[in-house]
């Protein structure tokens, strides 16, 4: 189990939106196990409860910081068969209670659309009787201790948590959110893994040119990146901030064992080896091919129904704009008559074109209830 608080600027703090989202009242609650309120005068109205919580932010006018929590909470796939609605229930209140926010409205929903089930949680910061706005204190900690609580309460896999006594590896929540959805190794644990090797190298430099090319022989590179510098993928944009990996790579340190930082210049030094996102699970390495193979076929399949589309839209357009060029030119016609003709012709066009965007949009659906693009890690 892990779990992350989802940010948000004030100005796009919109809990309606969020509790819509939640409850997937866009799609009929298509990708929704279940969903609840909670700590509402409302009770188990969902709408109305929305509502409520709306009015009871409305009230507090002081704080210009944003006055919704939105955590969401990641099961491993193998925990779906353990969990029941009011296991999901239960976890919710715990985190709650460990968050501060036992006393405060929340809306609350399991996703089963992805790879693992997880569960948005949306908290009102504004407590609703004091109208004081509430932010829990180190919550990633709290968050963390009650992880390894409820996995072995209900009998959950483990993850690798934050804990204190752990502190080399400096967990990172981004990281580790993309290793238990997609089941792939992260670019941070790929370096993570390459510490020795990385320290050793910075002990031999002798100059900036020398560590980078040692650098160039796993496929990293580092560079400068606002006030520190940062660790780099050289074949992609990924990146992790350097003193993540350790201390001895602040900026300043660095500096203070190679001089003034001096980006790498073009080198022969040949790559030993460079990060590929491969399966965490090496026993599962064949039916990784298989996935990878049926996420190249799907990814071939939205090009054509792309290209499809745009085929079928450019021929609606031409023989509709067309017939409207037409009518425009023929004067043999009253003038009522052609804005009639014109305006029938421009319904004619319109109901095509949604005729076509429902027509791909269900067939794109098909492709993404493929089984073989999504459930890889769970055999």
């Amino acid at each position: 189990m892990i779990s992350r608080r989802i940010a948000c600027k004030p100005q796009n703090d919109n809990y309606r939106r969020l509790a819509d989202y939640i409850a997937d009242a866009k799609n009929k609650g298509e990708k929704t196990l279940m969903s609840w309120c909670a700590g509402c005068w409302a009770g188990d109205d969902y709408e109305l409860a929305i509502q409520e919580v709306l009015d009871t932010q409305e009230l507090n006018q002081r704080t210009g910081k944003e006055k919704t929590y939105h955590l969401i909470v990641s099961f491993r796939p193998e925990d779906e068969a353990v969990l029941s609605p009011d296991d999901f229930k239960e976890i919710e209140q715990e985190f709650s209670k460990a968050l501060g926010f036992e006393d405060h409205q929340r809306h609350c929903g399991v996703h089963k659309n992805t790879n693992n089930i997880h569960m948005h949680i949306a908290y009102n910061m504004v407590h609703p009787e004091r109208l004081t706005r509430y932010e829990p204190y180190r919550d990633f900690y709290k968050r963390d201790r009650l992880h390894r609580e409820l996995e072995l309460k209900f009998g959950l896999k483990f993850d690798n948590g934050r804990q204190k006594d752990q502190e080399p590896k400096r967990s990172n929540d981004r990281a580790a959110t993309y290793e238990a959805h997609s089941g792939q190794q992260s670019f941070d644990s790929y370096v993570k893994e390459r510490k020795d090797y990385i320290l050793k190298s910075l002990d031999k430099a002798q100059n900036w040119q020398e560590f980078h090319e040692a650098m160039v022989q796993i496929g990293i590179e580092v560079r400068l990146r606002g006030s520190g510098c940062s660790i780099k993928d050289r074949h992609s944009r990924t990146a992790i901030k350097a003193s993540r990996l350790d201390r001895n790579f602040t900026k300043s340190k660095l500096e203070s064992k190679l001089g003034c930082f001096q980006p790498p210049f073009e080198t022969r030094t040949e790559e030993r080896e460079r990060y590929v996102a491969r399966p965490l699970h090496k026993h599962q390495g064949e039916l990784y091919a298989e996935y990878r193979a049926a996420i190249s076929g799907r990814k071939k399949a939205y090009e054509d129904l792309r290209e499809e589309q745009d085929s079928r839209r450019g021929q609606v357009y031409s023989h509709w704009d067309g017939k409207i060029k037409g009518l425009r030119s023929d004067r043999k016609l009253r003038p009522k008559d052609r804005s009639r003709l014109i305006a029938l012709a421009s319904g004619r066009k319109t109901e095509a074109m949604e005729a076509l965007k429902k027509e791909m949009s269900g067939k794109r659906a098909e492709l993404r209830v493929d089984p073989a693009t999504r459930l890889w890690t769970r055999t």
